[in-house]
């Protein structure tokens, strides 16, 4: 097309056009690749800096490749490309792309925008953040936002998932399709939150549970956080929980004292394999923890076989703490004794 013929750009660049990175195309003697062009306005979508090469090259005409679509659209078409290749957009000016398109697409969600201007998803919820008010309609949580697959979602799941969590708790006997009408979530959705319900009744109250914590944090800050992360999905159902069985918590409260002593002791804290026995240790744990979530789906032909390979296991077990009560606490090993 003849370069007189096109409009510039919308750029995202917020200081213009970098002469020395146009002088050093014009003086490649490379030939450019096609640039953007909207068809129904003849503005240019990307490729200023090739275009102003041409120019100083004393071109007159230049190859472009045309682009359908809104003129609300060029711009983020635009970002889109500075972000794939050529000059990269500054930290300044991928914000500034931010702000722009929040005010145009504001029912994007972050991780769609931030896909789009190269941030991260947290730079743009705290650019949103920093621009909604209560009028703005961005803040209004009934508003769906679109994602990164073209879908659109409430921008207030967190609240609908605990509502979904108090219903399912307070309503055991509820269809999953009643919880999800009511609290405004998907039936997978309520699926999964009935999962999850069930597998927290399992885990140890708060007080329990922050020994266990504390003896694991100092040797392997990775198993503490998964102790931490469990105790917070759980978070308001421990008040709700059905009466556990008291022979199954007093249980609980030995084998948490047990771990605590084996954290504090020199021996076994201060080794390599002391400390990767604590490790195994609590990876036991938190696999009966999920096992329970995992044989919910087991289906009923199925259970007899279950029932042998898991008594085979307990048996294991039951093997390995009797040749551990056989060990001479003073000078004899475990391994010498079995």
């Amino acid at each position: 097309m003849p370069i007189e013929s096109l409009l510039p750009a919308d750029s995202p660049r917020l200081e213009g056009l970098n002469e020395g990175h146009v002088r050093a195309l014009a003086e490649s003697g490379a030939a450019f690749e096609p640039i953007l062009v909207h068809r129904a306005t003849g503005r240019v979508v990307d490729g200023m800096h090739r275009l102003r090469a041409a120019m100083l090259r004393g071109e007159h005409r230049i190859a472009v490749r045309h682009v359908d679509g809104a003129a609300a659209d060029l711009f983020i078409r635009s970002v889109q490309a500075n972000i794939g290749h050529g000059l990269p957009l500054t930290l300044g000016d991928r914000k500034a792309a931010v702000l722009r398109i929040l005010m145009t697409h504001s029912h994007w969600s972050d991780r769609a925008i931030a896909a789009v201007t190269g941030v991260s998803p947290k730079t743009v919820g705290v650019v949103r953040g920093k621009r909604s008010t209560e009028e703005s309609p961005q803040s209004n949580s009934s508003v769906p936002r679109v994602g990164r697959d073209g879908r659109a979602r409430p921008a207030d799941m967190p609240e609908r998932r605990q509502k979904a969590r108090s219903l399912l708790a307070e309503r055991p006997r509820a269809t999953l399709r009643e919880v999800a009408q009511e609290a405004g979530v998907s039936v997978s959705t309520a699926h999964r939150l009935r999962q999850e319900l069930r597998s927290c009744t399992a885990v140890p109250d708060a007080d329990e549970r922050r020994p266990a914590a504390v003896a694991v944090a100092e040797d392997s800050p990775y198993l503490a956080s998964l102790v931490v992360a469990a105790s917070q999905r759980c978070t308001g159902l421990t008040s709700i929980q059905p009466p556990q069985d008291p022979s199954s918590r007093g249980t609980t409260r030995i084998r948490v004292r047990a771990m605590d002593t084996l954290s504090n002791d020199p021996s076994i804290r201060f080794t390599d394999s002391g400390r990767a026995l604590l490790r195994w240790l609590n990876v036991q744990a938190q696999g009966l923890a999920a096992g329970e979530q995992l044989l919910a789906g087991v289906p009923p032909h199925c259970a007899r076989a279950l029932t042998e390979v898991m008594s085979h296991y307990a048996r294991e077990w039951e093997r390995l703490a009797a040749g551990m009560q056989q060990t001479d606490p003073m000078n004899g090993s475990w391994r010498a004794v079995r």
